[in-house]
């Protein structure tokens, strides 16, 4: 169950990355390129990325090799039922804000949110049956997606695998990529070698 659902949540999420590829290669953002605006859109775009990359870390650091097996409710966990899924939608919300394209800040955010408010509510019953009134407990005391920060605890200590910490850096490296990509269709654009074929928001 939890690996079918693994793989429908990065199949969906490749859609929505791809479509967001197919807009930006294919249409030119209303905001130009070397705007103040567009400046301060891309920072708002970093920033957020920046901001999943280390928080899906974090929370790597309290989950890993305990994944299915045991219930974590400290750390990232206890600021939210759903980290690594808030802090992914930090990095959609900032690819989007990246691109420039006003149509793919609103898309991209919006995307992630329902289909993963979707595959949350269907996690949530596997982790029911897996965990049963412990986690019910957990999921009425603490918030399912929002953090909420006052709501904060931690041991001193935590067990983990590295190997866990190792493919979560590699999988934040990832998230990095937009910076590169971006850049090179603006200047791919600038150098009239690329074409946008119209003009979207």
């Amino acid at each position: 169950m939890a690996k079918k659902l693994n793989k429908n949540r990065i199949r969906d999420s490749r859609l929505v990355v791809g479509l967001a590829i197919l807009i930006v290669l294919f249409t030119r953002a209303l905001i130009d390129f070397e705007t103040s605006a567009h400046e301060f859109i891309e920072f708002i775009g970093y920033f957020l990325i920046t901001l999943c990359a280390m928080g899906r870390l974090y929370a790597t650091a309290f989950l890993g090799g305990h994944k299915n097996e045991t219930l974590i409710t400290y750390g990232a966990f206890s600021l939210c039922r759903n980290p690594l899924y808030f802090f992914s939608f930090l990095g959609m919300t900032g690819v989007g804000f990246v691109s420039g394209h006003l149509v793919l800040m609103v898309l991209m955010p919006a995307a992630f949110y329902i289909m993963y408010n979707y595959l949350i509510g269907r996690e949530e019953g596997f982790l029911t049956d897996q965990f049963g009134t412990s986690y019910e407990t957990y999921m009425a005391s603490t918030p399912r997606f929002w953090p909420n920060f006052a709501k904060y605890n931690a041991p001193e200590t935590v067990e983990m695998a590295p190997e866990f910490l190792k493919k979560a850096f590699m999988d934040a490296l990832w998230w990095f990529t937009a910076f590169p990509a971006f850049e090179l269709v603006e200047k791919l654009v600038e150098k009239g070698w690329l074409t946008p074929l119209i003009m979207v928001p």
